[in-house]
């Protein structure tokens, strides 16, 4: 049994985060998908969901925990 997990920089706040990539939460910048940290996926929730009377999107549990590979 193996596990992977990504490391990289939140899209939005530039902190380091280690995630999962199939579940993440992220940002398409310049046609590319880029992680967000669940810092900014909160604030990003409360500006486009919340604050405008819809329900937030959820966060995935395994968001930022390894990937188990075969």
């Amino acid at each position: 049994m193996a596990f992977m997990l990504i490391h990289g920089d939140c899209a939005n706040c530039r902190h380091p985060i280690s995630y999962n990539a199939d579940r993440v939460p992220s940002l398409s910048l310049s046609g590319k998908r880029r992680a967000i940290c669940a810092v900014c996926f909160g604030e990003w929730n409360r500006i486009h969901r919340t604050s405008k009377g819809l329900d937030p999107v959820p966060l995935h549990p395994d968001a930022y925990a390894p990937l188990e590979v075969a």
